[in-house]
């Protein structure tokens, strides 16, 4: 299957925002809901129209968040990345651009890799020197008592042009030893967070383990 979404936003002259462009192919079905702060923040959530992403899917968005707009994307449940015929790969695109002033705030629900998934995402964001981020991949391997699929995740994140942090990890049983001591050593949830706040010139990274029956890990620097 071959999929693709729109998000384009537009700051209003009286400060809210307009969602110029809200449109998404199944599975990458998209509504907007109330904010609880109010009309100036555009909040989208994605809902998903079928399962997936499976194994040969294609899939991708593609993000403007104009000079002065405020948006934020969640989703209703956590998405499973199921395995297809033959071992195919799934991807996940994102093409992602947020203008001078605004902010883009990308929390979704987790990905569940599920057995035998191959799934792989490819994220690339262009930010204004002045605009905000917080963007999160949270990965979780395998549902309970179940085997791990495999992710690749690649993030990519440039500020008034310059690559600011560049990112990728592969975790799975077809990334021999990303599950042992040097890779994710038992735990189950892997989560990362970027955060760009006003002006500043390189993103604050938290990074994040848990697992059953293990003591929760985090880690915040600055790139």
């Amino acid at each position: 299957m071959k999929a693709r979404a729109r998000i384009v936003a537009r700051s209003q002259q009286d400060g809210t925002t307009r969602l110029a462009t809200l449109a998404g192919e199944t599975p990458l079905l998209m509504r907007r809901t109330r904010h609880p702060d109010g009309l100036d923040i555009a909040q989208i959530h994605l809902i998903g129209g079928t399962a997936g992403p499976i194994g040969g899917d294609d899939l991708a968005y593609r993000v403007d968040v104009g000079e002065g707009a405020k948006v934020e994307v969640r989703s209703m449940a956590a998405t499973l990345a199921l395995p297809g015929p033959g071992g195919a790969q799934s991807t996940l695109a994102y093409d992602v651009k947020v203008g001078s002033g605004a902010r883009l705030n990308w929390t979704p629900e987790p990905l569940i890799a599920v057995r035998g998934a191959n799934h792989a995402v490819h994220a690339n964001l262009e930010l204004a020197d002045d605009a905000e981020l917080l963007w999160r991949e949270d990965v979780v391997l395998g549902r309970e008592d179940e085997e791990t699929g495999s992710v690749r995740s690649r993030l990519r994140i440039h500020r008034a042009g310059r690559v600011v942090f560049d990112h990728e990890f592969a975790v799975g049983l077809r990334y021999p030893g990303s599950l042992g001591p040097a890779g994710t050593a038992g735990y189950r949830r892997v989560t990362m967070t970027a955060e760009f706040a006003k002006d500043e010139a390189r993103p604050m990274i938290k990074l994040s383990v848990t697992g059953a029956g293990l003591p929760d890990l985090a880690h915040t620097f600055t790139v």
